[in-house]
């Protein structure tokens, strides 16, 4: 279901948003994703689960300005019998193609498993062992922009699977040469982001990678200030130039030039005052920077114009998550809910998964 031939930017201005649909569990939610070709949601929550929903019908109607029904049912839950800490649609999906309706998933002490969406079975495993023949445990992974390629993030390592040929990688590095070397990224890879430009890999020791035929790896590292006690996110922005990153503890979204790595290129305000990931997007121009707050709002950021304030929005009743932008419409996915302590045993939770339409403006591509 694709709008090819337009692109969006946000329009953000009074009442930017209007609910379409929404759904909740008994779980919090960790993350949430639209398909690549923007009819199905994928959603992680707490209780080791991923949640399928079929949007498609609010797609459609939305599109063709059709009254929509702003129920959102559950498609296919998919159980694991360890945490779900990663997963990543194949790129070219697409319901029409069966073949294409997968994923990739990370679960801990597991290998990696490529998933079937239609019907939640098991096409295919990817396992990395060490030196010591010991099973390595991703921590994220995601596929390479021409879907051929998985690539896992270990610790201290990368490994990227052949997706018709399951079973060993195809390659294995180390992300620094020694245990005692200065050089390269040290530690969990806890988030890749696969663009033009190259793969990205963060950790949670602040450092990240940058991964290019041409020319190897660069590598540099997080500013303490902004790091907080690890990255969670990586994002390219549309353009392949800037690459952005989130940190858990952080106060802070920042971006780099991969052109200039001297120091940041742009730093806006983003409360993350907890272990959990919260995640970020872009619309389709790359304009507008949207993010999930701690007290339940959505805050859009101009790019454009970093010295601007965000435009914050109420969308939930407690922390937001996952953010996903639909590929195609001016369409976002929200999802919220995070653990609370004794100390906030009175307070009441918002375990729900919302899609929104944003106000936008169309031009031709």
């Amino acid at each position: 279901m694709s709008n090819s031939d337009y692109i969006y930017e946000y329009s953000i201005g009074e009442n930017p948003v209007e609910c379409l649909g929404s759904s909740s569990c008994p779980s919090i939610y960790r993350n949430v994703n639209w398909s690549p070709d923007g009819t199905m949601i994928a959603a992680s929550t707490d209780d080791n689960t991923l949640r399928l929903y079929n949007a498609y019908d609010i797609v459609y109607q939305y599109s063709t300005g059709s009254t929509i029904n702003k129920g959102l049912q559950d498609s296919t839950e998919i159980p694991h019998g360890g945490t779900l800490l990663s997963y990543a649609w194949y790129p070219f999906m697409s319901q029409s193609d069966p073949a294409s309706c997968c994923l990739i998933e990370s679960v801990r002490d597991h290998p990696l498993h490529l998933r079937d969406t239609s019907s939640g079975r098991l096409r295919a495993s990817y396992t990395a062992y060490d030196a010591k023949d010991i099973l390595l445990s991703a921590s994220s992974t995601v596929f390479s922009q021409d879907g051929t390629s998985i690539y896992g993030g270990y610790l201290n390592h990368i490994a990227r699977f052949d997706v018709q040929r399951p079973g060993l990688p195809v390659d294995l590095q180390l992300t620094t040469p020694s245990r005692r070397s200065r050089d390269g990224i040290k530690g969990i890879v806890s988030c890749m982001a696969a663009g033009s430009s190259g793969l990205a890999c963060g950790t949670f020791n602040g450092h990240i990678g940058l991964f290019t035929d041409s020319s190897g790896m660069q590598s540099w590292r997080v500013p303490a200030e902004y790091c907080g006690s690890g990255l969670t996110s990586l994002v390219w922005a549309p353009n392949n130039v800037h690459l952005w990153a989130g940190s858990r503890q952080s106060q802070h979204l920042v971006a780099w030039d991969i052109r200039d790595l001297r120091g940041p290129w742009a730093v806006v305000p983003r409360t993350c005052r907890t272990q959990q990931r919260m995640f970020f997007g872009f619309d389709a121009t790359g304009r507008h920077l949207v993010a999930g707050e701690m007290d339940g709002t959505i805050t859009f950021h101009d790019v454009g114009d970093i010295e601007s304030q965000p435009v914050r929005v109420p969308a939930h009743g407690d922390l937001v998550a996952g953010i996903s932008t639909h590929p195609y419409y001016p369409l976002l996915a929200t999802a919220s809910g995070q653990r609370h302590d004794e100390s906030q045993a009175l307070l009441e939770s918002d375990n729900s998964l919302r899609i929104w339409a944003v106000s936008a403006n169309f031009a031709e591509k």
